[in-house]
């Protein structure tokens, strides 16, 4: 199979490394998630970094991503770039990997550097903390301003989203970014990004009243609009 690395300039003295990742990958660090994709830790040079396999695409995807379109890996490489120039935290990419085989794409990866955050904010359906409001606050803040910068995750989901708490301030963190979008967001498009918050009604609206009123656009409308696209969503999750 035919090879592409990929390297961020930053990272070149760990081309030694990245160039066996797909011949190591099942030898060596530690599995954090294996279902269609595989993260793993691996400790390299005195960095932690996280390698994610792709599942391999089915064949008109093999054909699509080895002739027409980016690869997941790619686009999550070149997303990465995209958020950090924007002062969006994100894991530092470090390469992405592309195996093909007359011109299909068979194995594709991605690697980055390890996010510390220690909060997924999927522990929103159950935080503890006495400041669940403050928390709540800080991300429609955030989001509205990734929005702001013509930034659209198509995947908003809680596993996605990391965060902590530092000097009484909350910072967010994005990972899995490979769907994304760079356009204006509108507050439909808003309300439609929350629907995979696993969330209970009372949280919901407290989201999308602090997002409406920092976005400065009419609370009501946008609070059941967001509530719609939720219960839709959750009737028949996808």
């Amino acid at each position: 199979m035919k090879t592409n690395l990929v390297v961020a300039p930053a990272y070149s003295y760990l081309h030694h490394f990245l160039i066996t990742v797909p011949a190591t990958f099942d030898q060596k660090g530690e599995a954090i998630y294996k279902a269609r994709n595989e993260l793993k830790i691996i400790n390299i040079d005195g960095i932690t970094v996280v390698v994610k396999k792709y599942k391999r695409p089915h064949i008109i995807n093999q054909i699509a991503y080895g002739y027409f379109r980016k690869s997941k890996a790619q686009r999550a490489f070149l997303y990465s770039q995209k958020l950090l120039s924007l002062a969006i935290t994100t894991p530092a990419p470090l390469a992405f990997i592309e195996k093909t085989h007359h011109g299909l794409l068979k194995e594709s990866y991605f690697i980055s550097r390890f996010c510390h955050y220690p909060h997924l904010m999927r522990e929103l359906w159950d935080y503890t903390e006495t400041d669940k409001s403050a928390l709540i606050s800080a991300f429609a803040s955030f989001t509205a301003s990734i929005h702001n910068q013509q930034v659209y995750p198509i995947d908003y989901s809680p596993g996605n989203i990391l965060f902590e708490k530092s000097q009484n301030e909350y910072h967010f963190a994005l990972i899995d970014i490979n769907r994304m979008q760079f356009k204006p967001v509108t507050p439909r498009m808003a309300a439609y990004g929350f629907r995979r918050l696993h969330v209970d009604e009372d949280t919901l609206t407290e989201i999308a009243t602090a997002y409406a009123q920092v976005q400065h656009i009419e609370v009501k409308s946008f609070i059941e609009k967001t509530q719609e696209f939720h219960r839709h969503f959750w009737r028949n999750p996808h």
